[in-house]
């Protein structure tokens, strides 16, 4: 006998996407700012990670997935653009992939000159 498992919230990529377009007009309506797991609360999912299976189900459903995303990084870099905020750098960093890039000079002297420096 074959084991099946739940069937899919959104059978078709339409309503899959009409759902998406709702969330996002729910936050600008109530001025919160999108969230993978606002939106994934909104679609009736238990987990972030049901959202991203659907990229698995046909180029629409991984579009719509992958636009999403970008959708919402594009949010964060235009909140940073505008205010600099430790909430928004925090998230691009944790969830986007972004880091904070550091550069160091490095100048190699000898065991004499060292010295020399330690002694003042």
């Amino acid at each position: 006998m074959a084991v099946t498992g739940r069937p899919r919230l959104y059978q078709d990529h339409e309503s899959f996407a009409a759902k998406v377009e709702d969330y996002f007009a729910f936050c600008e309506d109530n001025g919160k700012m999108p969230t993978l797991s606002g939106l994934c609360y909104f679609m009736g999912f238990h987990d972030k990670e049901s959202f991203g299976t659907y990229a698995d189900y046909g180029d629409d459903f991984s579009r719509t997935v992958k636009s999403t995303r970008l959708r919402m990084e594009d949010d964060r870099n235009q909140r940073l653009a505008n205010a600099a905020c430790t909430g928004v750098i925090f998230d691009l960093k944790n969830n986007w992939g972004w880091k904070d890039k550091t550069e160091s000079e490095v100048t190699l002297i000898g065991h004499e000159e060292a010295l020399d420096a330690l002694k003042g």
